[in-house]
């Protein structure tokens, strides 16, 4: 399929091929080159919480920030319930 760049240089993917490969707007696509190619491939997004043993684990990837946050506070928990603390 042939198609061009606006003058924004968007690209507009067609839609029976969006449709095909099941892109929408919600789609993440990763964009790269190959030599003198533009490659682009959709991810596919894993749900970020998943159930384990009736447990639900968030699996996706947080910031430094909200990292150190959990961190926080779950040491915050241990120590809590290590030492009877209200």
């Amino acid at each position: 399929m042939v198609t061009t760049l606006d003058k924004f240089g968007r690209i507009i993917i067609p839609k029976r091929l969006r449709e095909r490969l099941g892109i929408n707007i919600k789609s993440t696509l990763n964009i790269s080159e190959d030599g003198k190619r533009i490659v682009i491939e959709l991810i596919q997004d894993k749900e970020p919480v998943v159930d384990r043993n009736g447990i639900l684990v968030f699996t996706g990837s947080l910031d430094d920030n909200k990292g150190d946050l959990i961190k926080s506070d779950r040491n915050r928990r241990m120590k809590k319930l290590l030492t009877n603390e209200d």
